[in-house]
């Protein structure tokens, strides 16, 4: 095969004792993004009855005559080359002889597609989840000129070449499906920078998870990015749409991210930041009010002017106020909420959405919030000041006083973060 193939995708297909319907492959797939240590297992459809996906046939042994599914024959494991031609990126260069379609029960006509699998030799099992790519295509026009075979097993008798060449290279086989990158989970966090070159470009990149975990992905790009993140089942566990922006709880085994782009023209650069912990930081939002239906405080953050409410307490008589409790943050937390006692003047209430006393937990400092985030409504709080007569009334005029508490609210996870709010009652 001259340089010009060395990026090309080739099977040359020669005879070799017909009466044994017996071929050999030379392959190539070069010029394509695939990590060092990945094989590619070529397979035939023996039954016609469409390929299985790996991801369903865990425990398969990686081996020629193996069967992926219930009738997927194995025909060819191929190995990762790296040519001159074909520059930083990398491929599959292989010579495979004496391929018996009688031993294997194959035979012409059968489709066949190549499975890229990371990080896995010959003879290896499939694991749960395993990471790989499938590249096949019926198309004609994508085919180089010297090619003389499609994605199928070929007529025994003669030679053939099945040639591919990537955009990459001045062809027109789009090739960026193969993209298949490791993910460096397991490093604690990290970044990636990298480009779709075109608007069918995608771009995978695989994880194991060793024990149950957190993902947080945040990445940009422009308004067409799109991220899909699936689990070892093959199961969608979230997608994103537009700034990449993934928080998952995720069980144990392999992890696909699939980074692609809306339908349009060109191609798109995207970043990305990746961590195995929660990155987000919790955002408590406390109000104060009369009533619930007039606080003041939403969407003040962090404990900042502009959240107290004033009250008077007519004749020294009981007065009642509200404070709302909310997280602004996509992550969930159960904010810690703490609030001021009153005096021998004024005694000082609280009590729970249910109308219980919650007055100790308050002082003390040991109500926690339900699991809230920014989708749930924010918790509310009664508030109710008792003046002391006896103490506040002399010569039946009511002495004029002020009472306040301070309402405070606290993440319990991650970063530090908090509000407060203040209520405050007058006697007159």
């Amino acid at each position: 095969m001259n340089a010009g193939l060395a990026s090309l995708l080739a099977a040359t297909l020669a005879v070799s004792l017909p009466a044994r319907a017996t071929v050999s492959i030379e392959f190539q797939l070069g010029g394509i993004e695939v990590p060092a240590g990945s094989i590619g297992v070529l397979v035939a459809d023996v039954a016609d009855n469409e390929f299985t996906s790996p991801i369903n046939a865990a425990g398969t042994v990686l081996s020629v005559g193996q069967k992926i599914g219930p009738d997927d024959v194995i025909i060819a494991i191929l190995e990762g080359s790296n040519l001159p031609d074909w520059g930083a990126k990398k491929g599959f260069a292989s010579h495979l002889t004496a391929i018996d379609y009688t031993s294997l029960g194959v035979a012409e006509g059968q489709d066949l597609i190549l499975h890229v699998f990371a990080d896995r030799d010959a003879g290896d099992p499939i694991r749960a989840g395993e990471p790989h790519l499938s590249y096949r295509t019926g198309d004609l026009g994508q085919r180089s000129s010297n090619s003389t075979m499609g994605f199928i097993l070929p007529r025994e008798g003669g030679a053939y070449l099945l040639a591919y060449l990537g955009a990459e290279h001045s062809g027109n086989a789009d090739l960026a499906g193969l993209d298949l990158s490791p993910l460096g989970y397991g490093s604690g966090a990290g970044t990636i920078n990298d480009h779709l070159s075109s608007s069918t470009s995608r771009h995978t990149y695989f994880f194991n998870v060793a024990t149950p975990g957190f993902i947080s992905l945040d990445g940009n790009g422009g308004s067409g990015l799109r991220a899909e993140l699936y689990g070892p089942d093959g199961g969608l566990i979230a997608a994103s749409n537009g700034n990449i922006s993934i928080f998952e709880t995720l069980s144990a085994g392999f992890h696909r991210l699939v980074v692609f782009r809306s339908p349009g023209p060109g191609g798109m650069p995207y970043g990305m930041a990746f961590s195995n912990g929660d990155t987000r930081s919790v955002v408590p939002d406390l109000a104060v009010g009369p009533s619930l239906s007039r606080l003041v405080g939403n969407n003040v953050l962090g404990g900042a002017p502009g959240q107290i409410s004033r009250l008077d307490s007519v004749k020294a008589r009981p007065v009642t106020g509200f404070a709302t409790i909310g997280n602004r943050s996509t992550r969930p937390d159960s904010l810690a909420v703490v609030a001021g006692r009153g005096n021998g003047f004024c005694r000082i209430d609280y009590f729970g959405p249910t109308g219980s006393s919650i007055t100790s937990q308050l002082l003390s400092g040991s109500f926690r919030t339900t699991l809230i985030d920014s989708d749930d409504p924010a918790a509310s709080i009664r508030i109710r000041f008792t003046p002391n007569k006896g103490k506040l009334v002399r010569n039946k005029k009511v002495l004029k006083r002020t009472f306040a508490t301070a309402v405070r609210a606290n993440s319990t996870v991650g970063a530090v973060a908090a509000d407060a709010v203040t209520l405050q009652v007058r006697t007159r």
